[in-house]
């Protein structure tokens, strides 16, 4: 039986995993937390085959940070990157992580133990591409890079001033990538924007991210 490491903060998504996990005929639940900061420990002191890792979880170390730590001293440990956030930068840091696969809680089309048999087979399973999302009148693809940056900070609360002054840039300058991004969505102000961003869980607000 394989041993089996569940890190997710949430209760209903790390219910369902166990369950997925209780169901099988080839998996054991070894430990279930919700930090990512405590992961590597739990890898230390038991044997582990498969860590399904999300990204997001309590403690101050998100997944793919934990993930690269295991990968780098437990190489055999095989890893899923499991997630609700549509984010932009987590398919490029997963794969630098050199986690084993990467699989989105709600819209893959594959099913949790499907990905968990491939994955243990030897493949790599990862979407082709971050999933786009609806924003109002916009779809989240026709953003640029820097709109979604400044869009980050957005969602962190940050005013336009702080905003220029974290990326280096003209208070002008940010007015007019939010004019823009306000133009593409449709949005009536930026407080709608975030609200509508955070909702679909396109982006994690900037104070969050990890080593982008």
């Amino acid at each position: 039986m394989k041993q089996v490491l569940i890190v997710e903060d949430q209760r209903m998504p790390r219910e369902n995993m166990e369950r997925v996990i209780s169901e099988s005929d080839n998996y054991t639940l070894s430990a279930s937390v919700n930090g990512a900061d405590v992961a590597l420990a739990i890898c230390r002191r038991q044997r582990i085959d498969l860590i399904l890792m999300d990204v997001c979880t309590s403690g101050n170390k998100d997944g793919i940070e934990a993930a690269a730590e295991i990968k780098a001293e437990f190489p055999n440990i095989k890893i899923i990157i499991v997630t609700s956030m549509v984010e932009v930068g987590y398919l490029q840091r997963a794969r630098e992580a050199k986690v084993d696969s990467f699989w989105y809680k709600d819209i893959s089309p594959e099913r949790l133990d499907d990905v968990m048999a491939r994955t243990m087979d030897g493949e790599s399973v990862f979407p082709d591409k971050t999933p786009s999302v609806q924003l109002g009148l916009a779809d989240s693809s026709e953003l640029t890079a820097k709109e979604i940056e400044v869009l980050r900070y957005v969602c962190d609360g940050l005013e336009y001033s702080e905003i220029a002054e974290q990326m280096n840039i003209s208070l002008r300058t940010v007015k007019f990538h939010i004019s823009n991004i306000l133009s593409k969505t449709g949005y009536a102000n930026k407080t709608r924007l975030a609200i509508a961003v955070t909702n679909k869980n396109f982006i994690i607000p900037s104070s969050q991210e990890k080593n982008q």
